[in-house]
């Protein structure tokens, strides 16, 4: 996960020593620092990242120089109206300034969305919306977020799948929902992704554990990126004729294999 984060860089945005350094801090930071629960625990991990800058990377870095002075941000998303495809992955200069283009982000989902939020972009809160769109920028991307009710879990992911430019999905409870209504969910969202490929965030909350069955799917989904039975053959005919035309485009063979 560390070296899949690094590579999302480019040559032209990583043209300094000094940026592939915070690069590398900022990518482990992402990938084991945010899993930590305590301040003794992070701390120490903080300097055993400096003492490996130090030590592999020709430096001089004291953890005061590297995590309080300046805070050590990375994003795809600092360019505001540029199309997903054509983003870059780039270091954040200041706090205010990602906080600026974040409410530009913001003042756009409010203008299309039938129900805008009213965020306030506080330190804390603009760097959790930073990670969750980088999570989202990777392949098969996902996290749990915990904390408690009406603390911004939901409004957060929704605020950062739509600056990351993707839909976010969510099932609607109703009546009776069941294990047979939550897999036909499941069909649309792969069908979103797959057949019509868009990008798409799947927001899914304790609450909605209607079934345990439903928690073994999502397990599924994430572990294998498929959940066992989920098509009957039928449907898998017809999904493989609707994606053929794409498969072609891509000069690939188009057996059964391949277009699934």
């Amino acid at each position: 996960r560390v070296f899949q984060g690094i590579l999302l860089i480019t040559p032209g945005n990583c043209t300094e020593k000094r940026v592939m350094q915070m690069l590398w801090a900022h990518e482990n930071m992402r990938v084991f620092h945010d899993r930590l629960i305590n301040d003794e625990d992070k701390r120490y991990f903080q300097g055993m990242v400096v003492e490996l800058l130090t030590k592999n990377f020709d430096g001089s870095y004291t953890r005061e120089e590297v995590f309080e002075e300046r805070e050590i941000l990375f994003g795809d998303f600092m360019r505001f109206g540029v199309e997903r495809e054509e983003r870059r992955y780039e270091e954040i200069a200041t706090m205010d300034k990602m906080k600026t283009i974040m409410n530009e982000y913001l003042e756009e989902y409010n203008l299309s969305s039938t129900n805008p939020m009213t965020l306030v972009f506080f330190d804390d809160a603009a760097k959790h919306a930073a990670r969750l769109a980088r999570i989202l920028s990777q392949p098969r991307g996902n996290a749990m977020l915990v904390g408690v009710g009406g603390s911004g879990k939901q409004s957060s992911c929704r605020f950062a799948a739509s600056m990351a430019g993707m839909k976010c999905f969510q099932i609607e409870l109703k009546r009776g929902y069941s294990s047979y209504d939550f897999r036909e969910d499941l069909k649309n969202l792969y069908k979103t992704g797959g057949v019509d490929g868009e990008p798409v965030v799947f927001l899914f909350t304790d609450t909605q554990i209607v079934e345990e069955s439903f928690v073994e799917d999502i397990n599924n989904l994430l572990n294998s990126g498929e959940v066992p039975g989920l098509f009957p053959e039928d449907e898998k005919t017809r999904i493989t004729g609707d994606i053929r035309g794409y498969v072609q485009s891509l000069g690939l063979p188009e057996t059964k294999d391949v277009m699934w």
